[in-house]
């Protein structure tokens, strides 16, 4: 427990790291892991697995650290080709990130695939359905969802229904559709 405790703590101020460079994402980093170990404890995962969802889930973007200013500055204006391969290689980054500082296989893997999409569209590898790890796909629909509810400087957050649409619309293309239901369920009974 305090080996879990420890680990939970190293993440967050790794987080408050990353969010000294882009506010936005020190409260999106919570909120997603929030989000994940909610739907993981919905779907009664063991408690280990729980806590490393959730530290993923603070974890899940920790490679953005490594953009360039210009990245981070850019919030009018249509991503580049070169910033778009530079935001695309954060999951890779994050996994260099977590491996130096010996966090468990299973939540480095969950970073590194949190991007990953059920038909293969997805990155850092294009891998589909079973390949992808429970975890990763979780952080996915969680990280998904918070990008849709939050205000950000280019827009506005959607409802809870246009979020709950959005999230069927990507449910067996982009998420898996039990989690997809799941997680809607989730928010309904409980909330944001």
């Amino acid at each position: 427990m305090l080996m879990q405790k420890n680990t939970l703590q190293t993440a967050a101020k790794i987080t408050h790291s990353l969010g000294v460079r882009d506010q936005y994402s020190e409260g999106h980093a919570q909120r997603v892991s929030c989000f994940a170990r909610r739907l993981a404890l919905r779907l009664r995962l063991p408690d280990n697995e729980v806590h490393d969802i959730r530290t993923a889930g603070l974890l899940h973007d920790i490679g953005k650290i490594r953009f360039s200013s210009r990245v981070f500055r850019n919030v009018k204006e249509r991503p580049s080709k070169s910033m778009l391969r530079q935001i695309k290689k954060h999951p890779e980054m994050g996994k260099a990130i977590l491996l130096n500082l010996r966090f468990s296989p299973r939540v480095i893997d969950y970073v590194y695939c949190h991007h990953e999409r059920e038909d293969g569209t997805g990155y850092p590898r294009g891998i589909t359905g079973d390949k992808i790890p429970l975890g990763a796909k979780i952080i996915g629909v969680a990280d998904t969802f918070d990008a849709l509810i939050t205000d950000r400087p280019y827009q506005k957050g959607r409802s809870l229904p246009e979020a709950f649409d959005v999230l069927r619309k990507l449910s067996g293309s982009s998420f898996d559709p039990v989690l997809v239901e799941t997680f809607i369920r989730e928010i309904t009974a409980n909330g944001i």
